[in-house]
């Protein structure tokens, strides 16, 4: 947030916040090692960053810092017949991510694992779970998608499933919780949306089409699709002040 102070000839004092507009880029840098990165989140003040294939010998999950150093890579260990991992969240003390499955699976396909890599557990997702993208923490429970990306759905970590609600956008990426919104992308936009399903602002996607979104406690964080990909730290503290607003907000005056 800026401030600006502007003195009139008669002496009176008046006091211009400028906000920066929604969706404003105010840093990137070049995701390392990889181009298939679709989750994102953070722990404190690091970024984990996960690949869409979650090889075991790879190491392919990264914690970084936010200027984009390498600190740590661990990988996720899975069983067959797991092929694709999205979306990446922490509670607090463990990371979360979603799998999907070629086939019937017999196993849970949302897993939780500490920082080191160690799996400890997860459940089973409500009804057939191929095409789920999403997972977001919201300090209680998880919110992912629903297998057609029509709905969003809330769990306990035990996998009872709490509420669902229906969405007029079609989900297709990672998404974030943020003061009671849900941030996600759906082709070249990022959505904020109401828990119960209604769209309050959006705007273009950094990058031109954005792969996962996370929460720094007041910063929006993305990584996009295209190769080589990007990280972008986004400024959203408008929708603060004028939660149904898209667009920019150039300046508020009292």
């Amino acid at each position: 947030m800026k401030r600006f102070v502007l003195i009139s000839t008669s002496a009176v004092l008046f006091t211009a916040i400028a906000h920066a507009y929604l969706g404003e880029v105010l840093a990137s840098w070049e995701v390392p090692f990889y181009n298939d990165m679709n989750g994102i989140t953070f722990e404190g003040e690091y970024i984990w960053l996960k690949y869409k294939i979650p090889q075991t010998e790879d190491k392919r999950v990264l914690k970084c810092t936010k200027a984009g150093s390498v600190l740590t890579r661990i990988s996720l260990p899975y069983p067959p017949p797991i092929f694709y991992s999205y979306g990446l969240t922490f509670d607090g003390e463990y990371l979360w991510t979603v799998y999907e499955y070629w086939h019937v699976p017999y196993h849970d396909n949302y897993r939780k694992y500490t920082t080191t890599g160690s799996y400890v557990g997860g459940f089973w997702g409500y009804g057939y779970d191929w095409g789920r993208e999403a997972i977001a923490w919201d300090g209680e429970y998880i919110f992912t998608d629903s297998p057609d990306h029509k709905k969003v759905e809330k769990y306990t970590t035990a996998g009872t499933l709490i509420a669902t609600f229906p969405m007029t956008i079609y989900i297709k990426s990672d998404m974030a919780y943020y003061k009671r919104q849900l941030w996600y992308a759906s082709g070249a936009f990022v959505y904020g949306i109401q828990l119960n399903g209604s769209v309050v602002a959006s705007f273009a996607a950094p990058g031109g089409s954005c792969a996962g979104t996370a929460f720094d406690g007041e910063y929006l964080w993305t990584v996009d699709k295209n190769r080589p990909q990007y990280i972008y730290k986004v400024d959203i503290d408008v929708v603060d002040v004028a939660p149904a607003s898209v667009g920019r907000v150039k300046a508020l005056y009292r």
